[in-house]
């Protein structure tokens, strides 16, 4: 069975709109013998060496198609496809009509996949997820550079005389434990100009 939870999009827009969406909670990735394995249960009297082989074909034949530049369709999957992008640092806009882009490096972004109407269907009608959590889990994104950060850091401190986790986590709209850990990393550094004093819930940041 299928999990889920409700996650909150960082309001980067600054509209003060909470937008939430459902996120699927993923088990594990499965990797190839996982696949071989499910597959041979499903047809018992298929060797999982064959099945290996197929899969293995069929990745280096698609990959010889799509390098030619043909999509591929695989009916009971979809269509994959390439995406190309421009590899130099020279400008992406014409100049004039006259202007023919010579001498540009293309190569692959990359591979596309749009699923067939049916596999999705089949997915649809088999997959009936259940909610993991209540409430919104959100995506807290830090504010500015680290240099920035730290900056924010020690106005408080020459504000109020020391810094505490909560502090940091707020004025960076970082979680808790992120805080914690770049903490550790920014008075790890030898030109930092923050330490620590006290120990557990008692520990704070100072000035070196």
């Amino acid at each position: 069975m299928a999990n889920y939870y409700l996650q909150e999009l960082p309001n980067l827009d600054k509209e003060g709109k909470r937008r939430v969406y459902p996120k699927l909670e993923i088990n594990r990735t499965m990797d190839t013998e996982d696949v071989v394995k499910l597959m041979q249960a499903h047809h018992m009297g298929v060797a999982p060496s064959l099945v290996t082989a197929v899969l293995e074909g069929l990745a280096e034949t698609m990959s010889d198609l799509l390098a030619m530049g043909y999509n591929v369709n695989l009916d009971s999957l979809g269509t994959f496809s390439v995406s190309l992008q421009f590899e130099d640092d020279k400008a992406t806009e014409l100049v004039d009509e006259e202007d023919k882009m010579r001498r540009r490096k293309v190569g692959v972004k990359d591979v596309n996949f749009k699923p067939s109407k049916e596999w999705l269907k089949e997915i649809r009608h088999k997959t009936e997820p259940e909610r993991k959590m209540e409430g919104v889990k959100t995506i807290l994104k830090k504010k500015g550079t680290l240099e920035e950060r730290i900056a924010r850091a020690v106005e408080v401190i020459n504000r109020k005389g020391y810094l505490t986790l909560a502090d940091y986590a707020g004025i960076n709209n970082m979680s808790r434990s992120a805080a914690s850990t770049e903490l550790r990393k920014v008075v790890g550094m030898p030109s930092s100009p923050l330490t620590t004093q006290g120990q557990y819930t008692h520990k704070v940041w100072v000035k070196r």
